[in-house]
C-alpha cells in the first residue's frame, strides 16, 4: 500500500497520541475518583485518539479502497465520541439519573447504530454518494463526496448533543466557585474548540475542501484536558454532591490539592478568610493569617488546631480539622486534604465567660470523679486557703478535710455520686498557715444525667460562723442574767413593802412594773431567738380558733380592756407555729401603751384575697411614724428605734410566714395592725365563700 504525505499527518498523529497518552494515564489511576466520571472520560480519550489516529491514516492513503478502509476506524472513533462526551458531562454535572440502563441506551443508540452500519454496510451508499479520490492544490488525495441524508441528520443529532453538554458544562462554570469553575469552563473550551472547527471547516472556506479539521483540534483539547486532569485534580478532586454537602455547609471548608496548595473553597471559608488565594501554598493563601497556618500544620499532625482571625464581626474562635483525600490506588500519590474550620465564637466565648465567672466567684469551685480526686479547682481556693489550684487537682478530695469530719464527708461524697441527689453540709478544711476554716458545702452531679463527676461548691462561713455562734451565746446570757437580776430586784422590792410608808410603796410599785416589763422583754428575747435560729415547718392554724382565744386571755389579764371580735367560722392559714405569739404581741401593745382609763380594741379576721387578713386597732397614742419606718427599712440607729421588741417580732414571725405586715394611723386617734397570712392550700379556694 502506497502513502501519501499530506500537511495534517504529523499534527493528527500527534493529536492521536496526546490522546492516548492521557487515556493511559486515567486507565493506570482508574481507582481514582468517582467511577462514572473516570470511565466516561477514558472513553472520551479513547475515542479522540481513535478518531485522530484513523483520520491520520485515512488522508495517507493513496487509493479509494484504502482511504474507506481507514474511515471505519474514523466512525468508530466518532460513535467513541459521541456516546462518551455526553455521558461524561452528565456524571461530571452529576446527573445520575441519566445513568440508568433505559436512558444510557438512549444514548447509545444513534452513535452504536452508525456504527454498525458503517462496518456492516460500509459508508457508500450510506453517507458517501458517489465516493472518489481527488486531487488538491496541495498535491494530494481526499476523498469527494455527495453528503447523504443520513450522514446531514447525524451530524444535526452530533450538534444538538453537544449544545446540550456547552449548556450543562456553561451552567456549571457560572453556578460553582474556585476550583470546580475553572474545572467546569476549561472542560467547555475543551469541547467547543473541536466543534467550532468542524463547522467552520465544514462551512467556510477554512482549509481544502474535504478535508475535516476537527481531529487536528484534539491537539488543542488534549492540552487543556491534560491541564484540567493534572493541575486542578479533575479526577480527585471532583464536584460530588457539591452543592449540598460543599456549599451548604456552615463551616468553612477548604480544599488542598497533593501539594498544600489551596484549590478550593466553600462560600463560608471565603467569608472567614478574605482574601483567599486559590493556586498558593497555604502559608501563602491564608495572607496574613499565621495562627490559621499554625493551626492548619497542628491538626496535620493530629494535634488539636485552633485559630483565631479578625473578621469584620470581630474575632472568630476557630477550630481546624484535616481529613486526607487518600487515593484507592495503593501507593499512589496523595490526593490531597480537606480543612475543615468550625466556628466556634459563641462556644469559645460562654466558655471563657463562665471560666471567668468561676475565677472570680469568691467561692472554691471544684471537680471530683468516681475516683475521689479532684480533676478541677478554681483560682479562687488561693484567696480563700492559701493554696495554688495546680497543687491541689491529681489530690484526694478529703485530704485537706479536718480529721473528724471526713467520715461525714465522705458519705456525703459517695451519696452524691450514688444517688445523684444534692448534698449540702458543713465541714472544716485546712488553711495553709495551720487554722482551720469552716465551709458549707454543696456536692451535686456535673451533668443531669451522668454522675460519673460531681461539682463542689465551697463557702466559706467561718466568720459568719463565728459571729451567730457569738451573740447566741450573748443572746442567753444576757437573757438568763437579765430575767434573773429582774426576780432579784423583785424579790428584795417585796420584803421591803413591809419597812416603807404609803409614799414609798408608791416607789416599789414603779419598781415592780420595772422588774415585769424587763422579765417581759427577756421572754421575747427568746421568742426571737427561736424565730430567727430554729427552723420549723408551717403549720396550718385555725385563727377563727387562736384570735378569740388570746382576746379571751388579754381581757383576763387587762380587766381595764375592752375587745370586740369579729371572725368567720373558720379561716386556716399557714403559718410559722409562732404566729400566736405575733397575735399576742399585738394585743397586749395595745393595752400597753394606752394611756386612757378604758382600752378599747377592735380585732377583726377576715378573708383577703388567697389568706385571712388580722386587723388590730385600737384607741391609743399611737405609734410614731418613726417607729413604723424601722421595720421598712430592716435597721436601727440610735436615733431610730423601736421602743420595744414586741414589734420586731411580729415583723419577723409575719414575714418568715410568707405574710405581710401593715401599720397605720388611725382617725381621730389610734394604731391599725394588720397582719396578712397565706391561707392553707386546703382552705384556698373557700375563702371567697366564707367572706
Amino acid at each position: 500500500m502506497l502513502w501519501q504525505t499530506t500537511p495534517y499527518t504529523v499534527p493528527l498523529l500527534a493529536a492521536g497520541l496526546a490522546s492516548f497518552v492521557i487515556a493511559a494515564y486515567v486507565f493506570s489511576h482508574r481507582f481514582r475518583g468517582p467511577k462514572r466520571l473516570v470511565w466516561t472520560f477514558l472513553g472520551v480519550t479513547l475515542g479522540a485518539g481513535v478518531w485522530s489516529a484513523a483520520y491520520a491514516a485515512q488522508l495517507s492513503a493513496t487509493t479509494l479502497e484504502a482511504t474507506l478502509f481507514w474511515n471505519r476506524f474514523v466512525w468508530l472513533g466518532v460513535g467513541t465520541l459521541a456516546v462518551a462526551w455526553p455521558t461524561f458531562v452528565l456524571a461530571y454535572t452529576e446527573r445520575a439519573v441519566w445513568f440508568r440502563p433505559e436512558r444510557l441506551a438512549a444514548i447509545c443508540l444513534v452513535p452504536a447504530a452508525a456504527v454498525v452500519a458503517v462496518w456492516t454496510l460500509g459508508v457508500d451508499p450510506l453517507f458517501y454518494r458517489s465516493p472518489s479520490l481527488e486531487a488538491v492544490d496541495g498535491g494530494y488525495l481526499v476523498v469527494r463526496f455527495v453528503p447523504t441524508a443520513a450522514l446531514l441528520a447525524f451530524v444535526a443529532y452530533s450538534y444538538v448533543v453537544n449544545l446540550i453538554t456547552f449548556l450543562a458544562l456553561g451552567y456549571a462554570a457560572a453556578d460553582r466557585p474556585g476550583v470546580y469553575r475553572r474545572q467546569a469552563a476549561l472542560l467547555l473550551a475543551a469541547g467547543v474548540i473541536p466543534m467550532a472547527v468542524g463547522v467552520l471547516s465544514t462551512w467556510s472556506s477554512l482549509g481544502p475542501a474535504f478535508v475535516d479539521l476537527t481531529p487536528l483540534a484534539f491537539a488543542v483539547t488534549a492540552g487543556i484536558v491534560a491541564w484540567v486532569l493534572f493541575r486542578y485534580r479533575l479526577l480527585d478532586l471532583s464536584p460530588v454532591a457539591r452543592r449540598a454537602v460543599f456549599e451548604n455547609l456552615d463551616d468553612g471548608v477548604v480544599v488542598l490539592d497533593g501539594d498544600d496548595r489551596v484549590v478550593d473553597a466553600n462560600d463560608r471559608a471565603l467569608e472567614l478568610f478574605d482574601p483567599l488565594e486559590f493556586g498558593r501554598p497555604i502559608e501563602a493563601a491564608f495572607a496574613g493569617g499565621e495562627s490559621v497556618v499554625d493551626a492548619v500544620r497542628r491538626a496535620e499532625s493530629g494535634e488539636d488546631g485552633r485559630a483565631t482571625v479578625d473578621t469584620e464581626e470581630g474575632p472568630r474562635f476557630l477550630t481546624v480539622t484535616e481529613h486526607a483525600l487518600s487515593s484507592a490506588d495503593p501507593g499512589g500519590p496523595d490526593a490531597g486534604s480537606v480543612l475543615l474550620f468550625r466556628d466556634v465564637t459563641e462556644h469559645e466565648t460562654l466558655q471563657r465567660r463562665y471560666r471567668a465567672l468561676i475565677e472570680k466567684s469568691p467561692n472554691v469551685i471544684a471537680v471530683c470523679g468516681t475516683d475521689g480526686l479532684f480533676r478541677y479547682v478554681s483560682p479562687s481556693i488561693d484567696r480563700l486557703l492559701g493554696r495554688e489550684a495546680a497543687t491541689i487537682e491529681g489530690r484526694p478530695v478529703l485530704d485537706l478535710v479536718h480529721p473528724e469530719d471526713r467520715r461525714e464527708s465522705q458519705r456525703r461524697f459517695e451519696a452524691a455520686l450514688e444517688t445523684g441527689e444534692t448534698q449540702v453540709f458543713e465541714h472544716r478544711i485546712a488553711h495553709e498557715n495551720g487554722d482551720w476554716r469552716t465551709f458549707e458545702t454543696t456536692v451535686e452531679p456535673l451533668f443531669e444525667n451522668a454522675a460519673d463527676e460531681v461539682v463542689i461548691t465551697a463557702m466559706d462561713v467561718t466568720e459568719g460562723r463565728r459571729h451567730e455562734q457569738r451573740l447566741q451565746v450573748l443572746n442567753r446570757v444576757l437573757r438568763h442574767d437579765l430575767k434573773n437580776d429582774a426576780n432579784v430586784i423583785g424579790g428584795y422590792a417585796d420584803l421591803l413593802r413591809d419597812h416603807v410608808d404609803a409614799e414609798g410603796r408608791e416607789h416599789l410599785d414603779v419598781i415592780d412594773r420595772k422588774v415585769e416589763a424587763l422579765t417581759h422583754l427577756s421572754d421575747q428575747a427568746r421568742e426571737i431567738d427561736v424565730a430567727l435560729h430554729d427552723e420549723f415547718d408551717r403549720a396550718e392554724i385555725d385563727l377563727a380558733s387562736l384570735v378569740p382565744r388570746l382576746c379571751d386571755s388579754l381581757e383576763a389579764a387587762f380587766p381595764d380592756a375592752s375587745v370586740t371580735l369579729s371572725t368567720p367560722e373558720r379561716a386556716v392559714v399557714s403559718a410559722d407555729e409562732l404566729l400566736e405569739s405575733a397575735v399576742r404581741n399585738v394585743l397586749e401593745n395595745a393595752v400597753v401603751h394606752h394611756d386612757g382609763a378604758v382600752a378599747n380594741i377592735d380585732v377583726c379576721v377576715r378573708p383577703d384575697d388567697d389568706g385571712y387578713r388580722v386587723e388590730i386597732g385600737d384607741d391609743g397614742p399611737g405609734i410614731p411614724p418613726v417607729e413604723r419606718t424601722v421595720f421598712s427599712e430592716g435597721r436601727e440607729t440610735p436615733l431610730e428605734h423601736a421602743s420595744g421588741l414586741g414589734l420586731w417580732l411580729v415583723h419577723w414571725i409575719v414575714t418568715g410566714s410568707g405574710g405581710e405586715l401593715a401599720i397605720e394611723t388611725r382617725e381621730p386617734g389610734g394604731t391599725l395592725v394588720s397582719m396578712w397570712f397565706p391561707a392553707d392550700d386546703g382552705e384556698a379556694g373557700k375563702t371567697d365563700g366564707d367572706a
